[in-house]
This record gives C-alpha cells, structure tokens and sequence, in this order.
C-alpha cells in the first residue's frame, strides 16, 4: 500500500497538471488533423461603386400627422440593373418600405423626426446609399 502511494505521488509530482494535452481521435481513421494556425477570418471587400453611380431620394419628407408620405429613390450610373434595396433606420408608424422598388409611403400617424438610409445594390454588387429624415408634425 505504501508501494502504491509512493508511485502515485512520484507520478503527481513528474507530471505537472498543466502540461496535459488532450488529442481527440477519430473513431473511423484514429486520427483528425490537427487544428490550423490562428487564422483571422476576412470578408471579401464589396466592389467600388462605378463614377456617377448615386442615389437620392425624391418627395416630400414633411407632412402632418395623419397624411399621405411618399418618397421614392432614383438611382442614375448604376453598372446593370438594381438588385435591392435595403432601409436602415427608423420609419414613423403607418409607414412602409417596399425593398423592391426601394418606395417609402403610408400615412405618417405618429408625430415627430425619424432618420432612415436607403441603400441601392446593383448587379455588380456595389452598393450607393442616401439618407433622408422625415419629419411628420
């Protein structure tokens, strides 16, 4: 018993908890290939917007509570046909945005100021943004 006490003292003190290392196997192959250097993941840049490649939006972005909003977005320079659009922001309630034609419109219910960015993607990937705030009193 003194034997076995002494063996596994000698083994505590031999092998530092530390310096363990756990290799995982696979149970078809018995191996898995070991883990890559730290690699820092990339995202792939999007393409430059082409020169004259814009977008602005167009109508009225002050109305009174309860009335009709519109505002629609023209592109000019785009490389291709438009994609998408997206909205980012915030809209007042009874509001909408339409993704495929890019279009805000409803009936502005709620008082007060709201900032929103439309962003336009043509068929090359580029992508233009404008921003508008609408103000509805």
């Amino acid at each position: 018993m003194i034997r076995a006490a002494a063996i596994l003292l000698g083994l505590a003190v031999a092998v530092p908890l530390h310096a363990a290392e756990i290799v995982w196997r696979s149970s078809s192959s018995g191996v898995l290939p070991s883990p890559a250097a730290a690699v820092t993941p990339t995202l792939p840049m999007p393409p430059e917007a082409p020169a004259g490649f814009a977008l602005s939006m167009v109508g009225e972005a002050s109305v009174t509570a309860g009335a009709a909003l519109d505002l629609r977005p023209v592109v000019a320079g785009a490389s291709g046909p438009i994609v998408s659009f997206l909205l980012f922001g915030e809209l007042p309630i009874g509001v909408t945005f339409n993704a495929t034609t890019g279009r805000i419109n409803g009936r502005a219910l709620e008082a007060g100021s709201y900032q929103a960015w439309v962003s336009a993607t043509d068929s090359t990937g580029a992508t233009v943004a404008a921003g508008v705030t609408i103000v509805v009193t």
